[in-house]
């Protein structure tokens, strides 16, 4: 839809749908030659921005609520650091951005958009590790983990098949869903295990568990 309609259709201004996209609350628009376009997605997320005004969070806290990621980013140190990282490292930046963990743009600028994974890994590595230990780490697990997440995903679309001709959303609601059926999966999952010092066997190959070896230990 047009810009001129999806600002009717929220029934907001377009000076107002365009400060929202100033502050990262909503993604741009996709584009048809010059035009932009927006989709059930951008409706999706202005719904919820709304909603959360309407029950009085601030812009800065519904931001945060819907883009945890770009806000991190943006309160941490990572983004200098990751840098330096991949500099000193160069092999690094092709593993992370195949691993989604970085996206690198046309113009040569690096965005971070696994901020919450990387923080992840810094607690779970310690103190004495170095942020190219950590992220090599974290590339060489998403790369690991990748072949189960798209199993996950066509599950997901498996599972909700029949529901997408009648969702207003569509197709691009699905990667959302399955990311949020896996958290609640892992997390259940991670409370329901034994003690700490037994670690849960998430993966077998030939009968053989396999275990990572410490990332202290770790070398590239």
């Amino acid at each position: 839809m047009t810009a001129d309609l999806f600002a009717a259709t929220i029934g907001l201004s377009s000076r107002t749908i365009r400060s929202y996209h100033a502050r990262g609350l909503l993604p741009p628009p996709a584009r048809v030659g010059r035009t932009p376009c927006y989709t059930e997605q951008h409706l999706a997320r202005m719904r919820q921005v709304v909603e959360f005004q309407s029950r009085g969070l601030p812009l800065d806290a519904v931001r945060a609520l819907l883009e945890p990621d770009l806000v991190l980013g943006e309160l941490t140190d990572l983004g200098p650091a990751i840098r330096e990282a991949v500099r000193r490292q160069p092999g690094l930046l092709a593993d992370l951005v195949e691993a989604g963990v970085l996206v690198r743009h046309a113009d040569g600028t690096l965005e971070l958009k696994g901020v919450r994974a990387v923080l992840a890994a810094r607690t779970l590595s310690g103190q004495g590790a170095s942020i190219q230990q950590i992220l090599t780490f974290l590339a060489d697990a998403v790369r690991e983990v990748t072949p189960h997440a798209e199993v996950a995903l066509a599950e997901v679309l498996d599972a909700v098949e029949d529901r997408l001709a009648q969702a207003d959303s569509g197709w691009g609601a699905i990667p959302e869903l399955a990311v949020e059926i896996v958290r609640v999966c892992v997390t259940r999952l991670a409370r329901t295990q034994p003690a700490a010092h037994a670690r849960p066997e998430f993966r077998r190959s030939g009968g053989r568990s396999h275990r990572h070896t410490p990332l202290s230990g770790t070398s590239r």
